[in-house]
């Protein structure tokens, strides 16, 4: 569950520049393909990031917490 507090972002970075991108770049192509581009590079960084942040997720988490802990203090 620790992972998807940086799956999800990601996810919605990747789409709104991939939005941007082709709708400055590729106006010709009709809407409906460009979403689906944006859609498909979202998810497929989504899952990149996933797996590529198993261990690092978790270790960014811990260190969060333990940052949370020490301000209470």
């Amino acid at each position: 569950m620790k992972r998807f507090i940086f799956v999800v972002p990601t996810m919605i970075l990747v789409f709104s520049i991939a939005v941007w991108m082709l709708d400055k770049d590729y106006a010709m192509i009709n809407s409906e393909t460009r979403l689906l581009i944006a859609t498909g590079a979202s998810v497929f960084s989504g899952v990149l990031t996933f797996f590529l942040m198993k261990g690092d997720a978790e270790q960014l988490a811990e260190a969060h917490k333990e940052r949370k802990q020490n301000k209470l203090k």
